[in-house]
């Protein structure tokens, strides 16, 4: 009974410290619609975060901008019409998306720019022996 509450210990220890370890990444494609050298400078997009972006246009052409979240398809799932004067600042949480190709989108008068990223969950997994 003894060695059997021992191997049951063991195994139990084994499989705790082997888990599966997820981590989910975000990949930038760089990918720009419609891009003027000029355009592309303005839109920044930064992981602050696994997940957590932080999305800024500078200087606009207009005192409004469209800014959009597209999946692969083209569906819009996200999209806001704002007012801004100098630069346009948002923190996004994207850890709801499954894996895929997205994009922010901006649009600036006649002027639009994106940049697309790829969201992956990786799994690495342990193999322990028991003996």
């Amino acid at each position: 009974m003894k060695t059997k509450n021992t191997l049951i210990i063991a195994a139990l220890t084994g499989l705790l410290l082997s888990g599966s370890a997820f981590a989910a990444n975000a990949q930038d494609n760089i990918a720009t619609a419609d891009k003027t050298e000029n355009a592309s400078t303005k839109l920044t997009v930064l992981q602050v975060k696994p997940l957590q972006f932080r999305v800024s246009y500078n200087n606009p052409i207009s005192k409004s901008v469209v800014v959009r979240i597209l999946d692969n398809e083209k569906n819009v799932l996200f999209s806001e019409n704002r007012k801004v004067e100098n630069n346009y600042l948002k923190y996004f949480d994207l850890s709801t998306l499954m894996d895929g190709t997205y994009t922010f989108e901006i649009t600036d008068g006649k002027e639009k720019t994106a940049q697309s990223f790829d969201i992956l969950t990786t799994t690495s997994r342990v193999v322990s022996s028991i003996n």
